[in-house]
């Protein structure tokens, strides 16, 4: 019986919260003495019982505060991701209920019912895209949707267009690689803008610093400027955060912000294979009282909203949808359709789609900012 709580004892200490080395041991010793001696308690009377009992209860209070606080202590030091570029699949698909698609306001102008275009793209993109694949397809009983309809992330969208694996695909602007990729591939991609985005800077809701210049972000990123109280904050070490490589999120990094300045090199994690090695990937962003990270917009205010994150202003303008669409905002990008040279005439029609008034204003009504004119 002594060895049962030897495993999380282990565990506990490896995982750094070497309390509970003492915690869990203590701990379940009191429990079963309390189960075991709870048909004696009328045998302890007087001054014994009374002090047997409080030592009990004292002892129960202490160990749970210390239980409690190490805890707390150590969600603050290792906070949970608090931005993380992810999705689950099932939520944006027809059959799930309760799912998150987004509806088009009136009967839809485009029904592909056969020769169905292969949809891919980045995560953020899914909402979107997959909202008009439901309303736009018609599939007969012995065809599965969802076998047309894939969620790879940019890195892999962007290997399937050029494979022949996806028709189409929706993303950010390719990076440099995966410009050589498809030049060494013979392949010739044709990139159809059809939304606006804005690539974002987050930090601690309570950090009081609410704009930076891009020359302030680049210093940041390079590893020049490394306090907080040198753009306006307080006296602490600043902690960025980034992006895996070729990710939609740091290719914009890249092209956009630090353009000929090196970024400095991503923190990262080791995290188990499913063939049990062990790998490093870049570490995702943690919310705390230092962090700066990056993503885009549509991630931080309508997949991942969180109130404990704010959205900085970049040389005092803010990433609002009016300064996205007018360009004021020095970071907005184009999300992309991406189409080999000569598509199939279903897929042409789909880009087309996107591209009308109802298409865009499913555009806005998922969250994105249209690039043409909405249907009214």
């Amino acid at each position: 019986v002594q060895t049962l709580w030897l495993v999380p004892s282990v565990i506990s200490f490896f995982n750094g919260w070497v309390w509970a080395v003492l915690l869990i041991p203590v701990g379940s010793q009191l429990c079963f003495a309390l189960g075991y001696g709870g048909a004696r308690w009328g045998v302890l009377r007087g001054g014994a019982g009374y002090s047997c009992r409080n030592l009990l209860v004292i002892c129960l209070l202490f160990f749970g505060s210390c239980a409690v606080y190490q805890s707390h202590l150590y969600a603050v030091k290792y906070p949970a991701p608090e931005s993380s570029e992810y999705l689950y699949f099932r939520d944006y698909q027809a059959h799930t209920w309760g799912n998150k698609l987004t509806g088009l306001r009136d009967e839809p102008t485009l029904l592909l019912t056969q020769n169905w275009p292969r949809l891919d793209g980045a995560t953020a993109g899914l909402p979107l895209y997959a909202s008009a694949f439901y309303a736009l397809t018609r599939f007969p009983d012995d065809i599965c949707p969802e076998d047309y309809l894939e969620n790879q992330g940019t890195i892999e969208a962007y290997q399937n267009i050029l494979n022949g694996n996806a028709d189409l695909i929706f993303v950010a602007q390719p990076s440099t690689a995966q410009k050589q990729l498809a030049e060494a591939s013979g392949v010739k991609l044709v990139y159809t803008p059809f939304a606006r985005e804005a690539f974002v800077f987050i930090v601690n809701q309570n950090n009081p610093v609410s704009s930076l210049s891009d020359v302030q972000i680049r210093g940041i990123f390079s590893g020049r400027i490394t306090h907080w109280n040198e753009v306006g904050g307080e006296a602490i070490d600043i902690k960025p955060w980034q992006r895996p490589e070729n990710s939609g999120s740091q290719t914009a990094m890249l092209a956009k912000v630090m353009k000929e300045t090196k970024l400095m090199p991503a923190q990262t994690t080791s995290v188990a294979t499913a063939m049990g090695d062990m790998v490093d990937i870049v570490a995702e962003y943690r919310n705390t009282h230092n962090a700066i990270g990056y993503t885009f917009r549509y991630y931080a205010t309508q997949m991942h909203s969180n109130k404990e994150i704010k959205l900085l202003a970049i040389n005092d303008v803010a990433p609002t949808v009016e300064n996205i669409r007018n360009g004021s905002y020095p970071y907005t990008v184009d999300v992309y359709m991406v189409t080999r040279e000569h598509p199939t005439a279903e897929t042409q029609k789909l880009v087309d789609w996107f591209l009308s008034p109802q298409g865009q204003q499913l555009v806005q009504d998922v969250g994105y900012v249209p690039l043409y004119p909405a249907a009214k």
